[in-house]
C-alpha cells in the first residue's frame, strides 16, 4: 500500500510539473534586449548606472561603439503581464534578507533566463554585481546565441547545408539566402546578398560564411595571431573584392589604432573551440566590416576545422549581423553527429 501511494504521488508530482510546463507561455521580447526589474529610486541611482555600465559596454569586433545589448526597465510592480514574459531578465531584489545570485529558467516563460541579484542593501547589492555582473553578461550573450540559433535551425535550407556537408564534412544550420559562390577542396564560401531599407533608402547587404580546413600540427595554433595569418593567407587564395586584383584582408590597424581582432577559448558542444572577432577590409578595394571566427579540431584531432562569418552592411548597427553569423557558427558539428 506504501509504494502504491508512493508511485501515486510521484505521479501526480510529474502531472504536475508537466502540465505547469504546459501552461507558460512562449519568451517575447526583442533581440539583444535584456529587462532590468528594479526600483526607480535604485535604477536612477549607483545600482542601475553599474548595469548600464555593464550591459552597455560597447561590443566587440564592430567598426562603431554598439552597446552588447539594448538594455529596458521596469519597476517591480509593473513586471507582469507581457513583461513577465521577457526572453532576458535581470531582476534586482534589493533589501532582501539574504544575498543570492541565481540563474533561472523558465520562471513565467519557456525559454526565459531571469537572473536573480539579492542583497540586503545597495551598498551590497553593488558589490554583489561587481562580482558576479560578468557572469551574468555571459549567461545573456549565451542565452541570447541559443535562442537565434533556434531560429536559425527552424530556418535552415537544407539543400544548402546538405551541398556543405557532403563537402566538407561538417553540418550548419544555413538559413534561407545563401548560395554557394565557392567550393574548393578544403574551401567553401557561402554568401547572403539582400537589399535593406534604412532611412528611407535601400541598401545592399552582404552577409557571407568561409569554411576551411588546415592539418593541426601543434597547440600553438590557439593565438589570435596564428589564426589571423591563417585567415589572411586563405582569403587571400580564394576571396576576391569588388574591384579587380582586390582580396580580403583582415584590418590590423589603422593609423595610430590597434584593430587587431580579439579573441578567447569556447566550448563547442562539449569540445574545445577559439572564438575571435574583429573587423575585415579589402586590400584593392574600398569595402569592410565585421567577421567573427570560431576554429576547433575535427574527430581525430588532426586537422583544424575553421568556420568565419562576415558582414556588409555600412548604414546598419552591426551587432544584429554579428550575432547572427555567432549563433551560425555555433551551429557546427562534425559529420558524426551531423544531421542531412
Amino acid at each position: 500500500m506504501k509504494q502504491a501511494t508512493t508511485a501515486l504521488a510521484l505521479c501526480l508530482l510529474l502531472f504536475a510539473c508537466g502540465s505547469r510546463e504546459q501552461r507558460l507561455p512562449d519568451s517575447a521580447g526583442g533581440p539583444d534586449e535584456v529587462l532590468v526589474v528594479m526600483p526607480k529610486g535604485h535604477w536612477e541611482s549607483e545600482p542601475g548606472a553599474a548595469v548600464r555600465a555593464l550591459l552597455e559596454q560597447p561590443m566587440a569586433g564592430v567598426p562603431q561603439p554598439e552597446p552588447r545589448f539594448r538594455v529596458a526597465h521596469c519597476r517591480p510592480e509593473d513586471f507582469s503581464t507581457l513583461l513577465r514574459v521577457h526572453h532576458s531578465v535581470i531582476r534586482a531584489d534589493i533589501g532582501s534578507d539574504s544575498t543570492a545570485f541565481t540563474a533561472l529558467r523558465d520562471a513565467h516563460a519557456r525559454g526565459q533566463l531571469m537572473i536573480r541579484v539579492a542583497a540586503p542593501r545597495p551598498g551590497a547589492w553593488n558589490e554583489l554585481w561587481q562580482a558576479k555582473g560578468h557572469e551574468a553578461v555571459a549567461a545573456l550573450e549565451d542565452h541570447q546565441r541559443a535562442r537565434t540559433g533556434e531560429r536559425l535551425r527552424r530556418e535552415r535550407d537544407a539543400a544548402v547545408s546538405g551541398s556543405i556537408r557532403s563537402a566538407m564534412g561538417i553540418a550548419l544550420d544555413i538559413p534561407g539566402g545563401y548560395r554557394v559562390v565557392k567550393q574548393e577542396n578544403g574551401f567553401a564560401w557561402l554568401q547572403r546578398d539582400r537589399i535593406m531599407s534604412g532611412s528611407g533608402l535601400e541598401h545592399n547587404v552582404i552577409e557571407g560564411v568561409l569554411i576551411h580546413s588546415r592539418p593541426y600540427t601543434s597547440d600553438s595554433t590557439w593565438n589570435v595571431r596564428y589564426l589571423v595569418d591563417l585567415r589572411d593567407s586563405v582569403t587571400r587564395a580564394h576571396v576576391e573584392g569588388p574591384d579587380p586584383g582586390s582580396y580580403m584582408i583582415v584590418q590590423r590597424g589603422f593609423e595610430q589604432l590597434d584593430l587587431m581582432p580579439t579573441g578567447r577559448a569556447v566550448q563547442l558542444n562539449g569540445r574545445f573551440a577559439y572564438l575571435m572577432h574583429g573587423l575585415f577590409g579589402m586590400q584593392g578595394a574600398k569595402m569592410g566590416g565585421p567577421f567573427v571566427s570560431l576554429s576547433t579540431l575535427d574527430p581525430s584531432g588532426t586537422r583544424i576545422i575553421t568556420v568565419e562569418g562576415f558582414a556588409y552592411a555600412p548604414q546598419f548597427d552591426k551587432r544584429p549581423y554579428v550575432r547572427e553569423l555567432e549563433a551560425l557558427l555555433f551551429s557546427l558539428r562534425m559529420e558524426s553527429g551531423a544531421t542531412p
